[in-house]
């Protein structure tokens, strides 16, 4: 896209991915616009009306808008975008490696929703000159999806569907919480790719996961969110539990195979356990279920 018709939101966008544990919000009714999300940097998001029509650049945003009850204003989305059922419906603008700019500005959005660790200093730009109000999110800790999910309600006028999302997913998280809070902690190692072998660190909300369960990831200080690492150092960190992202039986057994050929690994067949990707990478309630399930996995081996 080139351009952007007259009347659209004036550009807002936030310079560092959002955690929602240091959002404010204006003193304002909860029920009235004009209000403000003020980032701790000072940046300011201004909303003077609710948005009507709006963009989500991630899957993961995707679930979010929908659980919040933004559904019906919602007008595109990104490749991926397979859950509620009815995001698969919408017009498409782009995947996680390129944006369909032109398409973007044609369906004139009040509002975009962008993930922080996919957007380029170029498309930031890019928003920027296009004159396209975005917001940046990036729940990384699981308690920041319920505040997410607040907020999104409040953007759009819709309160009580968001409050009751929000406090379902409270629940479920509290009732794991009590169910594993002060066990024996577990050394366990998280893989989200095989070839190479890709894991997460203690920022990745995959280990908020893991602590939720019980577990210490063995790769938690790494300098990168995500980053490849050896067979070498996999066997050096000799973990309890090997968990792995795998949507297919296929997957599995892949991954199984590699680690079946690392000393000391192969011995840990029984503390193997794989979760859909959809269920565990993505930050929405969805990842409760992820989690229960790795949960489970962690405790087996405990014993």
């Amino acid at each position: 896209m080139s351009s952007r018709s007259e009347g659209a939101s004036n550009f807002v966008v936030v310079k560092h991915a959002i955690f929602f544990c240091l959002l404010l919000f204006c003193a304002t009714s909860q029920a009235t616009t004009p209000f403000a999300v003020t980032h701790v940097s000072g940046t300011h998001v201004v909303f003077a009306t609710q948005p009507q029509r709006i963009i989500s650049l991630a899957p993961n945003l995707t679930e979010l808008a929908y659980a919040a009850g933004m559904g019906s204003h919602m007008v595109a989305v990104t490749a991926y975008s397979d859950y509620p059922q009815q995001a698969k419906q919408l017009p498409q603008v782009g995947d996680a490696f390129r944006l369909d700019w032109e398409r973007m500005v044609a369906l004139k959005p009040d509002l975009v929703l962008a993930w922080g660790s996919s957007l380029s200093s170029r498309d930031r730009a890019t928003f920027e000159k296009l004159k396209l109000k975005v917001l940046v999110l990036e729940p990384r800790r699981l308690d920041d999806i319920a505040k997410v999910l607040r907020l999104l309600g409040r953007i759009a006028g819709n309160e009580t569907v968001a409050e009751a999302a929000a406090h379902a997913f409270v629940q479920q998280l509290d009732t794991l919480h009590r169910q594993y809070a002060g066990r024996t902690k577990v050394r366990a190692y998280f893989q989200i790719a095989a070839a190479p072998l890709l894991t997460v660190n203690d920022a990745h909300i995959i280990s908020d996961v893991l602590r939720l369960c019980g577990a210490q990831n063995v790769f938690a200080a790494v300098p990168l969110l995500t980053l490849a690492i050896s067979n070498e150092a996999l066997v050096k960190e000799n973990p309890q539990v090997m968990l792995a992202v795998a949507a297919t039986h296929e997957q599995e057994e892949e991954t199984k195979k590699i680690w079946r050929g690392l000393p000391l690994i192969a011995a840990r067949q029984g503390q193997m356990a794989f979760i859909h990707p959809d269920l565990i990478s993505r930050s929405t309630p969805r990842i409760l279920l992820g989690a229960k399930r790795i949960c489970e996995q962690i405790e087996s081996a405990r014993h």
